[in-house]
């Protein structure tokens, strides 16, 4: 069963990150809008959404607007309300809202709505390989829009970004949210296999097509049949095997290994890779033309380090998973350990974040995440102090001022917000700024 795709319309940023994190568990793939303004455009822009949950009374535009630009997009608008209003959130529903849910609300409550509206879940073993991407941040927000739009074609797709960035949940995720989502993901790591045995893995042989080849085998086409087929590590495919490739991509059609059969490839092919594969194909090492092939839709992931803000949801997505894996009872994490999310670069990104929670979890077995518990080194009080203070050697070369002061203010917004969970008010408190200040600077990054 594909995602839930949700829409949650909220100017309350507390509250707007706590519903988040609700539908997060639930299996919801989840994109925000601060005001009605922001939900009426996304909307109109035609992403795609089985339901939008929508405060009532918000600046700019408000849940009416919301309302009525669902009704036009044909999407089921859910409008959260107090005891107050409720009247008017009833007055709504003969305009069109789906539902109304009063505040404040439990999590029981808000999947009982789900499942009024859209179905009860699939059960947990049909959903765990694929987790939502969880951040609410713009970098991150971007990518889930283009999911969601790529995902309604057959297009093919190339994902790149750094390594741990999640590439093949992306993948995963794409083919949930498809018309493929019942059919087979097949993923290969491209990099990984022998030139020799790339052809055999990729379109299957049949026996005796080489020496030891004792039986048939099915190649990674066949297994995907009728799904979607993901090409991890593209860009160390060798040169050779790239052309084959190609004609595969173009003709939708392989020959099976020693069988000289011809079959034909129904596969949505996504490949991935953390190479630039503009600058190989530049040094002759990737062919341009399947280059073109493939980048027929490019997702490119941001590191960890240029979404900062989105570390404590994804912490405390991870202490929860490690919890319910381990049977622990961590709580959350104190301020310090978020100082030192924030000052650490992350060079392994997502997925060193994961593996360095679920450790934490493991030792400190209840109660809250603290500073001891961090690994040697990124929990250095010198390396975080460092984030902190303003210290600069002017060097003979000179310096690029204004990329210095960007990079600092960057910085420092990003421990702001690491240290208040994400509170903009309080994040704008700790640095000195209003809170539409601190709003206004971070749409421009």
């Amino acid at each position: 069963m594909a995602a839930r795709r949700l829409l949650v319309v909220e100017d309350d940023e507390h509250l707007r990150r706590t519903l988040v994190r609700c539908l997060v568990k639930e299996g919801c793939q989840v994109s925000e809008a601060s005001d009605g303004r922001e939900a009426v455009a996304k909307l109109e822009a035609k992403h795609s959404f089985d339901l939008v949950i929508s405060d009532l009374e918000m600046p700019h535009a408000d849940g009416r607007e919301v309302v009525a630009a669902g009704v036009r997009a044909r999407v089921p608008v859910v409008i959260l309300t107090g005891n107050s209003s409720v009247t008017a959130a009833v007055e709504l529903m003969k305009k069109g809202a789906a539902n109304f849910i009063t505040k404040p609300f439990t999590p029981a409550l808000l999947r009982a709505v789900l499942d009024e509206m859209l179905g009860p879940t699939a059960p947990p073993q049909a959903t765990a390989a694929v987790r939502p991407l969880i951040g609410t941040e713009a970098p991150l927000q971007r990518v889930i829009d283009a999911v969601q739009t790529v995902a309604e074609t057959d297009a093919t797709v190339l994902i790149t970004g750094e390594s741990g960035t999640g590439k093949e949940l992306v993948a995963r995720t794409i083919h949930a949210a498809s018309r493929r989502a019942a059919k087979p993901f097949v993923a290969v790591n491209c990099g990984a296999i022998p030139e020799a045995l790339l052809e055999s893995e990729l379109f299957g042989h049949a026996k005796g097509a080489f020496t030891g080849a004792t039986h048939s085998r099915a190649g990674r086409f066949q297994l995907a049949e009728g799904g979607t087929l993901l090409l991890d590590e593209v860009g160390d495919m060798p040169l050779a095997f790239q052309v084959k490739l190609l004609r595969v991509l173009q003709e939708r059609q392989f020959e099976v290994l020693g069988e000289g059969t011809v079959h034909n490839a129904d596969v949505r092919v996504i490949a991935a890779t953390h190479r630039d594969l503009k600058r190989m194909t530049q040094a002759g090492t990737f062919r341009e033309d399947l280059r073109y092939r493939l980048n027929v839709v490019e997702i490119q992931l941001p590191p960890l380090r240029e979404r900062r803000a989105d570390i404590p949801l994804l912490v405390q997505h991870f202490i929860d998973a490690a919890n319910a894996r381990h049977r622990r009872s961590v709580s959350g994490a104190a301020s310090a350990v978020f100082d030192a999310f924030a000052a650490y670069s992350w060079p392994g990104n997502v997925r060193e974040l994961a593996n360095v929670v679920e450790r934490m979890v493991i030792f400190r077995r209840q109660g809250e995440l603290a500073r001891e518990d961090l690994p040697e080194g990124l929990g250095d009080a010198k390396a975080v102090e460092s984030a902190r203070t303003v210290t600069a050697e002017l060097p003979a070369e000179g310096v690029n001022l204004r990329q210095m002061v960007v990079e600092l203010e960057d910085s420092l917004i990003a421990q702001a917000l690491a240290r208040t969970g994400g509170n903009r008010k309080a994040a704008a408190d700790l640095l000195g700024l209003n809170r539409t200040t601190l709003v206004e600077r971070l749409r421009k990054k």
